[in-house]
């Protein structure tokens, strides 16, 4: 099918990483994700790295994770939901394989990430915050995941596996062209 590595991008609570397990599955590959790369190689969660370090020293491991998975070409990569707003590492990304964005509307969004108090974006935020939140962060985010070579909409998904086989349909579809 692909020769390079395929990633996916989106928005948190898309299912990036569960879509993206089946799908390394149905392929053979490995799989990675670069949050879970980012916390192995610092010896600490996201959130902790946030708040020790800042952003922007998180953006520079996951820089650096990225172009490690650029270099997989065995590979279904799950990118961090922010990981493309960097020229660099879409630039990269799109040269090594193929970049499928997961998208799901602000309400499924926001139903998905509200099980989880993990997010360091929405940390601290009471339910009307963390929505104008994703709101916003959707907004910024918007014309870098519409670069993606495919979308999918994960609204509707039933279970992750029923989204893995859609994205292999698309998948196989894109290569024959």
């Amino acid at each position: 099918m692909t020769k390079g590595p395929v990633f996916l991008t989106g928005f948190m609570g898309v299912g990036k990483t569960r879509v993206g397990r089946v799908l390394a599955r149905q392929l053979r590959r490995c799989f990675l994700d670069t949050d879970q790369m980012i916390e192995q190689r610092a010896g600490k969660s996201i959130a902790a790295i946030f708040a020790d370090e800042g952003e922007a020293h998180f953006r520079q491991l996951e820089r650096d994770c990225v172009l490690e998975a650029c270099q997989r070409s065995d590979a279904v990569v799950a990118l961090g939901g922010g990981a493309i707003t960097r020229a660099d590492n879409i630039a990269a990304v799109r040269c090594a394989g193929i970049l499928v964005c997961l998208k799901a509307d602000v309400e499924t969004i926001f139903a998905r990430v509200s099980l989880r108090s993990t997010r360091p974006l929405l940390a601290g935020l009471d339910p009307p915050a963390q929505r104008a939140k994703i709101e916003s962060l959707l907004r910024e985010r918007t014309p870098f995941y519409d670069q993606a070579h495919i979308e999918l909409y994960t609204t509707q998904a039933q279970t992750p596996e029923s989204t893995a086989g859609q994205l292999l349909a698309l998948l196989e579809s894109y290569a024959k062209n």
